[in-house]
């Protein structure tokens, strides 16, 4: 149990570094993916690990080369890195909960604050929030 809490605590941390990084500076380094892999390394699950660090980011991939300006490298790096840290399952229901968290605050924001939607926004804070209650639901699961 001790190992989990400690996963779970340097998986939060680095997502408060990459969301904090990501709406200074809109990018995400590529440290962080690699530490958020290497935290995954723990109590590791490897065929569950590596099928999420390969369908996960998937969707991702295809959006950024489908359209330019929409999600950018930083995102499916982030996305593939928290597939291999959750498994396929809990990856993709993280990315769906972060990707609704985004779509409703962003969505409010832009209608409160009349903004331009074709102004992009830093997507790492919310796809943390995702992946986050993901991990701590299924933490308590076991």
């Amino acid at each position: 149990m001790d190992l989990i809490i400690i996963k779970g605590c340097l998986f939060t941390g680095l997502f408060i570094i990459a969301g904090y990084v990501d709406i200074k500076t809109r990018t995400i380094p590529d440290w962080i993916h690699v530490l958020i892999i290497l935290t995954g390394l723990i109590k590791i699950n490897p065929l569950e690990s590596l099928l999420g660090l390969s369908i996960v980011p998937l969707p991702f991939f295809i959006m950024a080369c489908l359209k330019e300006n929409s999600i950018g490298g930083g995102d499916v790096k982030l996305v593939g890195a928290c597939g291999f840290f959750l498994g396929v399952k809990g990856g993709i229901a993280g990315s769906i909960i972060g990707l609704v968290i985004a779509v409703v605050v962003e969505g409010v924001y832009y209608l409160i604050k009349n903004k331009d939607r074709s102004m992009g926004f830093a997507l790492a804070p919310y796809i943390g929030m995702g992946y986050m209650l993901v991990y701590i639901v299924e933490s308590t699961m076991l």
